[in-house]
C-alpha cells in the first residue's frame, strides 16, 4: 500500500544495512598442493586468487592490495602482553590433520602478512579481555488524546423549547469488547510478548524453547510447528498488488478536487454576500493514527558462527483488525432532491511479507591469523531489542448546526498521532562463538481497533439548487509488515576441532596450534576479533503496534433556505501500522552447530468487521423531535405543515454487533 512519506521515512532508515565482503588471506599449506607463485618483484600488487564473496543482490569485485612489512611476531610470541600476567601462557596441544603439513625449507620462513612458520609451526596468540556489549532495550511510545467536542445552536430546539443537546456517549465498555475480540483472534501457540517488556520476553521464550525440546513443539496446545512461506501475502492469500485508497473528495465531496486547477475567476465580494455560499458543513472525522517502527539487528552478522548447543529461530508477524462502524443516518426532505449518502467503502488490510536472502561465501583464513582479541562474558548473553507503540484517540463529537444564511464549517475531527521509531545494532566480531544454545526470534505484533458508528440527522429543503452529501465509510485500517534476513545456508555439525577450539578458549589458552578443520573466515588485518559466551546466547526483536479510536460522532443539521450546501463527512479515518526488521545472520558458510535445529515462521492475518448500518429518507412530515420546532419556524420551507407534524423515533438498536443498544 502506498503511504507516502510515512512509507519512504520508514524505507529511508533501511540504507543503514552494510553488507560485508570477504576479504583476502593466505591459504595454509599442505603436502600435495602446488607451490604458491612468487609474486614479480616489479609488480606493486597482486590479485587475490580466493573466489569472492558472492551476493545475491550484489556484486562481488577482486580485491587488490599490497603485502605490508609487519614485525617479527617470533620476537612478539615472547612478549609478556600475549599472555596473561596472573597465569603462565598455556599452549593449545595440535589436533591431527587431515594431510601433512608442509615442512618450510627453513626454520624461520617468513611468509608474509604479520605471521612467520616458527621452528615448523604457526601459532596463534590470543588475548581475553571482559567484553561483549549486551542490549536489554525497550522503547515505549504512547499517544493518547480525547477530543470530545460540543457545538449547539438555539435554532434548534426541543418542541418543548430547550435546546437540543445530544447525550453523551460512554463507550469503553465497547471498546474493551473489541481489543477482547481481537485477542481471542490470535491463537494460543502465539507467544505472549506484546508488552514489550525485555524480561518477560526473555521467559517467554526461555520456556517456549525448552517446550520445544522436550514434546517437539513450542506451542501449549501441541499444535505443530507452522513454516510460513516467504513472499508478500495481502489478507491471507499471496499477491504483489496493494490495495486501493480512497481519496478525499470521496470522503468530502464539497472540497475542491485534489490536484484541479487553480480557479482564476474575479469576484466582486462584498459585505452583505456570503464569501462561500450558503452551507452547514461538518467534519467530524478524518482522524489518522499512524505506527512506524524499524529494526535493524547487524550484530549477530560476523563471518563465522559456532554454537555449541541447540539453535532455536522463531519469526511471526500478527495483525488484526477490527472495525464497528453500524451508522444510523435519518434524512427529512421535500421536494426533488436525492440526498447522497455513503456509510460503506470501509477498506481492512493486512499486508506482511518474509524475505531471505541467501548469502554464498566460502570460509577460508582464519586459520592463519596470527593474532587472536577475545572478548569473553561469563554466563549468558542477551541482545533483546523492542518497540511498543500506542496511540489511543477518543474524538466522539456532538455538533448542532442551523443554516443562518452563510457558509457555516464546523472541522472537529482531522485529529494525527504519528509514532516513527528506529532502532539499529552493529558490531564487528568476525567470530562468534557460543558455548550453550542460541535463540534467535523476530515477531511483530499489529493491531487496529476503531469504533466509528455515527448518528446523523438531518433537515433540508429539497430545493433543486439544494446539494446534501452524507459519508459515514471509507474507514481505513492498514497493517504493513515485513521481515527481512540476510543469512548463510544451514547449519554444519561441529567436528572434533571445533569442540577442542570451545575447550581452549574457555580454558583461556593464551596461545593456539591452528587447525584446517576449524574452517572459519580470517582477514588480511592479522587480527580477528571474538565474541566468546559459554552460556546461552538470546538475540530477540520484538515491535508492537496497537491505534485505538473511537469515533462515534452525532451530527444534527438544519437548513430551511433554497440553494443550500449540507455536508456531513462522520468516517474517512486512517489506522495505519507499518513495521520492519531486518535481521542480517551469518554471513558465510562458515556456520557449525553442536545441537539440533528448530525452525518456526508464523503468519497469522485477521479482520473482523461490523458494517450494520440504518439508513431512513423521508418527507418533512415524519421528523425527529430534535428537528420538530425548526421545521415550525422554517417559513420558507414549501410544503410542510407543522400542524399535521408527527415526530417518529426511529429504533437504531440493532442487537448482532458489538454497539447494540448505544444509538438512541
Amino acid at each position: 500500500m502506498n503511504t507516502g512519506g510515512f512509507t519512504e521515512t520508514i524505507w529511508h532508515f533501511a540504507g543503514y544495512l552494510r553488507i560485508f565482503q570477504d576479504e583476502a588471506r593466505e591459504r595454509e599449506i599442505y603436502a600435495g598442493d602446488p607451490a604458491q607463485p612468487i609474486p614479480d618483484e616489479d609488480s606493486d600488487g597482486y590479485h587475490e586468487r580466493v573466489r569472492p564473496a558472492v551476493f545475491e543482490e550484489t556484486v562481488s569485485q577482486p580485491v587488490i592490495f599490497r603485502p605490508q612489512p609487519l614485525s617479527d611476531t617470533s620476537r612478539a610470541l615472547q612478549h609478556p602482553t600475549l599472555a596473561s600476567p596472573s597465569q603462565p601462557a598455556k599452549i593449545m596441544p595440535a589436533s591431527p590433520l587431515p594431510a601433512k603439513r608442509l615442512d618450510p625449507q627453513s626454520s624461520d620462513l617468513d611468509y608474509g602478512y604479520g605471521y612467520r612458520v616458527v621452528q615448523g609451526e604457526k601459532l596463534i596468540s590470543v588475548t581475553y579481555q571482559d567484553g561483549g556489549t549486551e542490549t536489554l532495550l525497550s522503547l515505549h511510545q504512547v499517544n493518547h488524546a480525547s477530543d470530545r467536542d460540543l457545538l449547539t445552536s438555539d435554532a434548534i430546539r426541543y418542541p418543548d423549547g430547550t435546546i437540543v443537546v445530544p447525550p453523551e456517549l460512554h463507550l469503553n465498555g465497547v471498546m474493551d469488547a473489541m481489543l477482547l475480540q481481537a485477542e481471542q483472534a490470535v491463537p494460543a501457540g502465539v507467544p505472549d510478548i506484546r508488552n514489550g517488556g525485555t524480561s518477560d520476553i526473555i521467559e517467554a521464550f526461555e520456556s517456549r524453547d525448552a517446550r520445544w525440546v522436550e514434546t517437539g513443539t513450542p506451542t501449549p496446545d501441541g499444535t505443530p510447528v507452522s513454516h510460513a512461506p516467504d513472499g508478500r501475502f495481502v489478507d491471507g492469500s499471496s499477491s504483489s498488488s496493494d490495495p486501493p485508497v480512497p481519496s478525499t473528495v470521496q470522503i468530502a465531496p464539497w472540497r475542491p478536487a485534489e490536484n484541479a486547477p487553480p480557479d482564476h475567476a474575479e469576484k466582486q465580494i462584498t459585505t452583505v454576500e456570503p464569501t462561500g455560499g450558503v452551507a452547514t458543513i461538518a467534519e467530524t472525522g478524518l482522524n489518522t493514527q499512524i505506527n512506524a517502527a524499524i529494526i535493524l539487528d547487524a550484530n549477530e552478522a560476523p563471518g563465522s558462527m559456532i554454537v555449541g548447543g541447540d539453535y532455536f529461530f522463531s519469526r511471526g508477524i500478527v495483525q488484526v483488525n477490527v472495525l464497528v462502524d453500524s451508522d444510523h443516518v435519518d434524512v427529512a426532505i421535500s421536494g426533488a432532491l436525492k440526498p447522497a449518502i455513503q456509510t460503506h467503502d470501509n477498506a481492512v488490510h493486512n499486508i506482511a511479507e518474509f524475505t531471505t536472502h541467501l548469502v554464498a561465501s566460502e570460509p577460508n583464513g582464519a586459520a592463519a591469523t596470527p593474532a587472536w582479541f577475545v572478548d569473553i562474558l561469563p554466563g549468558n548473553f542477551y541482545d533483546v531489542k523492542s518497540i511498543v507503540q500506542f496511540n489511543g484517540l477518543d474524538d466522539s463529537d456532538r455538533i448542532v448546526q442551523a443554516e443562518s444564511g452563510t457558509y457555516f464549517e464546523v472541522k472537529s475531527g482531522e485529529n494525527s498521532q504519528i509514532n516513527l521509531a528506529k532502532i539499529s545494532g552493529l558490531d564487528s566480531y568476525d567470530i562468534i562463538i557460543i558455548g550453550g544454545d542460541y535463540h534467535r526470534a523476530d515477531w511483530i505484533y499489529q493491531y487496529n481497533i476503531v469504533l466509528d458508528s455515527d448518528i446523523a440527522k438531518v433537515f433540508t429543503t429539497g430545493d433543486t439548487d439544494d446539494s446534501t452529501s452524507l459519508t459515514a465509510g471509507f474507514n481505513r485500517l492498514s497493517n504493513i509488515a515485513s521481515i527481512t534476513t540476510y543469512d548463510s545456508v544451514a547449519f554444519k555439525p561441529m567436528l572434533n576441532a571445533h569442540h577442542n577450539l570451545l575447550g581452549a578458549l574457555d580454558d583461556r589458552f593464551t596461545i593456539l596450534t591452528p587447525n584446517a578443520e576449524w574452517d572459519l573466515n580470517g582477514n588480511r588485518s592479522g587480527t580477528l576479533h571474538v565474541l566468546y559466551i559459554p552460556g546461552d546466547y538470546y538475540d530477540v526483536n520484538v515491535i508492537t503496534q496497537v491505534n485505538m479510536l473511537t469515533d462515534a460522532d452525532q451530527v444534527i443539521q438544519a437548513s430551511a433556505h433554497a440553494g443550500t450546501t449540507q455536508g456531513v463527512a462522520t468516517g474517512g479515518n486512517i489506522a495505519l501500522n507499518e513495521a520492519h526488521i531486518i535481521d542480517p545472520g551469518t554471513l558465510s558458510a562458515s556456520k557449525y552447530l553442536g545441537g539440533d535445529a528448530y525452525e518456526e515462521s508464523m503468519l497469522i492475518q485477521v479482520n473482523m468487521i461490523t458494517d450494520s448500518d440504518t439508513i431512513i429518507i423521508h418527507d418533512t412530515r415524519t421528523l425527529v423531535p430534535e428537528l420538530v420546532a425548526f421545521a415550525q419556524d422554517a417559513d420558507s420551507h414549501p410544503g410542510s405543515d407543522s400542524q399535521e407534524s408527527r415526530p417518529v423515533i426511529p429504533d437504531p438498536a440493532q442487537h448482532d454487533h458489538l454497539t447494540s443498544n448505544i444509538m438512541c
